[in-house]
């Protein structure tokens, strides 16, 4: 039985496989999907798990260069921009 604390099969396999310059993106559910994009939808219910909850638990698992955020973050969800600059030294 696995033992870390990402349980979600298909969203460690894909962390797994992610090397230098590649990409994965934490969304709600607005964001806009193109097709033939993989998607991995983890929602219960809205709000459950929270963005926070999800980028936690990513964390707990990869190795983040970058990160880059919405401009509008800053304005419409000040807080959350908060949570997410915490997690990360630079």
């Amino acid at each position: 039985m696995k033992k870390s604390e990402l349980l979600n099969s298909d969203l460690s396999y894909e962390i797994s496989k992610m090397g230098h310059t590649q990409t994965i993106l934490i969304g709600d559910c607005g964001l806009p999907i193109p097709s033939g994009v993989k998607r991995i939808d983890l929602a219960v219910k809205r709000g459950v798990p929270s963005f926070a909850d999800i980028l936690e638990t990513v964390l707990s698992e990869l190795c983040v260069e970058k990160i880059v955020l919405a401009e509008e973050i800053k304005t419409v969800s000040p807080a959350m921009l908060s949570e997410i600059l915490k997690r990360f030294d630079d």
